[in-house]
């Protein structure tokens, strides 16, 4: 008798992975990566009659249909699960479009492990994909793809939960911060601030963090970019603000996708799954940060950490158990708030990626997480004493999503585990909506053509409430694109359509 004879059928296992990339520009529409990934991760799994067997399928949203991306110009499946199904020959009774955030696998994975647990689901198909590689090219070329599918609403209904919360303010928005480049920015230089560096030494440290995460996506076959940077090839890179050079941040002009099968022990045994293919969940947790402008501490998240403790309390484990790490890596903040919170080398001593990074192996909009723990799972396939850590983050370091995974079987009922967390005990500051001054918290320069023509602030008033201001005046923008201290005194006034506009005092 082996251990996995006395698992509990209801217990829920991933026992199934499978990625894609095209790296040439093909006219392939997203959803059929999708649905190669799905079939990899079947035949991945084993077992007979897997694709009959499904009564769940997820797909992860598109950047197409995420906020603030335009639509793409090509069309698109009105119901993206049962694109994937009719493709693998499945026949769902529920189809699920997440939300937007590179937290949504994860997240996913942690909902749909519960209803497993409680009876309510039994075999579960996770895909997703991009293929926005595929759009451009034939965007420049001139060329008229046809990505559209529809189904009837009526006999295949499709639960599309939307865009999801908002993680900004309108104070933010109106004031310059309208990509996540910015806003990563500022955590990166409230981090550079608190570490005493100049701008310039946080970019090399930056790009020497970075530039291991390259290695491992040379050498990762599913890598989009799969080239060995060096940190000064990451650092002489085109600016992109005064902190991110273009290698620095993720690449979404990717053609990769990927899926996970999940079920409970119970499925597995009937439809054959060997045992030895069973990866059980050990840990997971998620939650939901404040907003950039109100946390206490900009340069970290501590409802990343909070998320941390509490899949490893769950798994009775340590960092010193894992041996296998994921961190998200949409910014170099992303990587390194993590891993000095784990106590993890920034060195490269210590891999921190399966995959080697949005930034070199690809970023396939709010799927990345998907292809982190495939490899996880891919990976245990063969280490049957390992552990794997996994985590996942959306919108401004805001949605966080953890797991810890292995062979080995939990003893977690996660049918009854609390693994979502609230924001409500940590510290949060209030928003200033006029001020008149305050000092620098943090910044950053934005660019555009290469030149630096903005820059944004986040700032305190005396009274420890926060607000982001912004200026545009060329001296100003130019002699903070040198070097600014933190704490650095400003004058505010107002201006139209809720700018702040800000002087150094």
């Amino acid at each position: 008798m082996t251990a996995w004879d006395d698992v509990p059928d209801n217990t829920p296992v991933l026992v199934g992975a499978g990625q894609v990339v095209e790296r040439e520009a093909t006219g392939d529409a997203p959803m059929t990566l999708a649905a190669e990934a799905a079939r990899r991760a079947l035949a991945h799994a084993g077992g007979n009659g897997l694709a009959g067997a499904i009564d769940t399928i997820s797909v992860t949203r598109l950047f197409a249909d995420s906020m603030g991306i335009k639509p793409c110009p090509f069309g698109r499946s009105d119901n993206p699960p049962m694109s994937v199904a009719r493709a693998i020959g499945a026949a769902p009774a529920h189809s699920i479009y997440g939300q937007v955030g590179g937290n949504e696998p994860q997240s996913r994975l942690i909902e749909f492990a519960r209803d497993i647990a409680r009876g309510e689901r039994s075999v579960v198909l996770l895909a997703g994909a991009e293929a926005i590689r595929n759009q451009r090219d034939a965007e420049r070329g001139g060329r008229t793809l046809d990505w559209t599918e529809t189904f009837d609403s009526t006999e295949f209904p499709l639960e599309d939960r939307g865009w999801g919360e908002m993680f900004v303010t309108m104070q933010e928005v109106s004031n310059g911060l309208l990509a996540p480049m910015s806003y990563y920015a500022l955590i990166d230089q409230a981090q550079a601030f608190a570490r005493g560096r100049s701008s310039a030494q946080q970019r090399v440290a930056m790009a020497q963090l970075l530039s291991s995460l390259s290695a491992a996506a040379a050498a990762n076959p599913h890598a989009q970019f799969p080239q060995v940077l060096s940190a000064d090839e990451i650092v002489d890179a085109p600016a992109l603000n005064h902190l991110y050079s273009r290698r620095m941040v993720a690449q979404d002009g990717v053609n990769q996708g990927a899926a996970l099968l999940l079920c409970s022990v119970g499925a597995a045994r009937q439809l054959g799954i060997p045992a030895p293919h069973w990866v059980f969940l050990h840990g997971m947790a998620e939650g939901v940060d404040y907003t950039l402008t109100e946390r206490d501490e900009p340069a970290r998240s501590l409802m990343a950490e909070r998320v941390l403790d509490h899949a490893f309390a769950l798994a009775d484990k340590t960092i010193a158990d894992i041996s296998l790490i994921d961190i998200y890596s949409c910014f170099p903040c992303a990587v390194s708030t993590t891993a000095q919170y784990l106590g993890l080398p920034l060195d490269g001593s210590r891999p921190l990626t399966l995959t080697g990074g949005l930034p070199y192996f690809g970023g396939p909009g709010n799927n990345y997480s998907m292809h982190s723990l495939a490899e996880a799972v891919a990976r245990l396939r063969g280490a049957p004493e390992a552990c794997a850590l996994v985590t996942s983050v959306g919108g401004i370091l805001s949605k966080h999503a953890a797991g810890i995974y292995s062979r080995q079987p939990s003893v977690v009922d996660w049918g009854e585990a609390d693994t979502r967390l609230g924001r409500d005990a940590l510290p949060a500051r209030p928003v200033v909506a006029a001020p008149v001054a305050g000092s620098i918290v943090s910044y950053v320069v934005n660019y555009r053509g290469g030149e630096p023509v903005q820059a944004v602030v986040l700032a305190e008033t005396t009274g420890g409430g926060r607000f982001v201001a912004n200026s545009a005046e060329p001296g100003l923008v130019a002699a903070m694109s040198r070097q600014v201290q933190a704490g650095q005194p400003i004058r505010v006034v107002a201006a139209d359509k809720g700018a702040l506009h800000f002087s150094l005092a």
